[in-house]
């Protein structure tokens, strides 16, 4: 059982005024800590008995202020009976000292994050380096780049420039409040709720890793049941109708140009039931398969195979006529078997992601300039060939579970959030024949 009681400490030689340091002595689990007071005094000026000094200034009022610190500590400890034999005595010794050092206005939030501080070392600092260092290893530079860049919003929002190198952030810094603070920073700063979620997601991603490996106790995560990440805003769905994209196809381009090979890639990635564009750039000839060439070399049919590389998860498609005259635009038959098809020259380093980014840039630049040439009031980019192939199948009426399996997801709820909202053009269209019917 644990007891306090107070104490002169004399472990040590006393001070050069011959006083001794006032603490509280703890006992428990026949060990023994000491929780010094602010106070000292010599052997003649402290009487065990009465526990308050004597014949020294202030003696009553120091009496008073000792006793109520002793008086908080054994009322916790009695509050903590049940819990004490699974506590260490310097957790015990670290919550006694939040209770007796804390104001009477202190907030229970105040004291949690002390003890968390105290009792959890844990550098997220450290975790999140550790785990960029595998992401690294293991070739996976995308996921590297955003825990990298969910930490760098993290650290300059704990006052740190992206240059310094010797900061060292504690899981224990993470509480709730801070972590509610980091969001209101981030929108602050003009970042959309869904930059900061994103951002949200990657930090307790790390938290449930150091949990998962019993560095942290789970008790100590911001993110435990009942927080709620912030929600994102509804925004424009970044999808082209059928007529749009049939615009596009007939644009007349001369053959060879950046804005033909633009297209090419968007219809080929439209084509294959919306491949991401990092996907596109990795193809090799040696995943197409059940191939058939005419005589003069040209691909007749085939099919492509290919593991999505954000989920991982495989993919087996038929190329449709207009896939088949894009590879061939590409000599695919005069390729040899892992040479990439699309002349991006992809390499599978973090040089190699900066490089890719680069590529979807300049793409991205190049489809703009498409939609506008199509008359299409949109900000066209990669993205939009996988959201128009899900909307279009969705206007359709394809099942919402053969739509979530064709773009990957994990289960149809994420195709649902994916899918949330029709366009306007559908909602004026079904207002006008519903209120027309009234």
């Amino acid at each position: 059982m644990a007891k306090v009681t107070l104490k002169l400490d004399r472990r040590n030689k006393p001070k050069k005024d011959g006083t001794y340091p006032l603490c509280i002595q703890l006992s428990h689990s026949k060990k023994t800590r000491y929780i010094g007071l602010k106070y000292s005094l010599t052997v003649e000026n402290w009487d065990e008995v009465s526990l308050s000094p004597k014949d020294v200034p202030n003696a009553k009022h120091i009496g008073v202020k000792v006793r109520s610190q002793l008086s908080l500590a054994e009322q916790f400890l009695d509050a903590t009976e049940l819990e004490l034999a699974a506590l260490t005595i310097d957790e015990v010794k670290t919550k006694i000292i939040a209770e007796i050092f804390a104001k009477r206005s202190t907030p229970e939030s105040v004291k949690r994050r002390y003890i968390q501080r105290v009792l959890n070392k844990e550098s997220f600092t450290a975790f999140a380096y550790e785990k960029m260092d595998r992401l690294d290893k293991a070739e996976r530079f995308g996921s590297k780049g955003a825990v990298q860049t969910a930490y760098n919003a993290l650290k300059k929002f704990k006052g740190y420039t992206l240059e310094d190198t010797h900061e060292n952030i504690l899981f224990a810094d993470l509480d709730t409040k801070t972590i509610k603070n980091f969001v209101a920073y981030l929108l602050g700063q003009g970042c959309s709720s869904s930059t900061a979620r994103s951002y949200l997601a990657q930090i307790r991603a790390l938290f449930n890793e150091a949990i998962e490996e019993e560095l942290l106790e789970e008790k100590i995560s911001p993110f435990r049941k009942g927080f709620k990440m912030p929600k994102s805003r509804k925004t424009k769905k970044r999808a082209l109708t059928a007529e749009q994209i049939e615009a596009i196809r007939k644009l007349d381009l001369e053959e060879g140009t950046y804005l033909w090979r633009a297209r090419n890639y968007f219809l080929f990635m439209f084509n294959s039931m919306g491949l991401n564009f990092i996907d596109l750039v990795q193809i090799k000839k040696s995943q197409l398969f059940q191939t058939k060439y005419d005589n003069e070399g040209k691909l007749m049919a085939g099919r492509i195979e290919y593991d999505r590389e954000k989920t991982n998860h495989s993919f087996s498609i038929k190329l449709t006529q207009e896939s088949l005259r894009i590879l061939n635009d590409y000599d695919v038959s005069k390729k040899k078997t892992h040479d990439y098809i699309f002349p991006f020259d992809y390499e599978n380093s973090e040089k190699g992601r900066k490089r890719y980014e680069q590529y979807r840039k300049t793409v991205n630049g190049h489809l703009k300039k498409l939609a506008k040439l199509a008359g299409i009031d949109e900000k066209l980019t990669t993205y939009y060939a996988r959201h128009s192939w899900a909307t279009i199948g969705k206007r359709n009426n394809l099942p919402i579970t053969l739509i979530s399996e064709a773009l990957g997801h994990a289960d149809t709820k994420t195709t649902e959030t994916y899918l949330a909202s029709f366009d306007d053009e559908i909602l004026d269209a079904a207002n006008e024949m519903i209120t027309n019917a009234s």
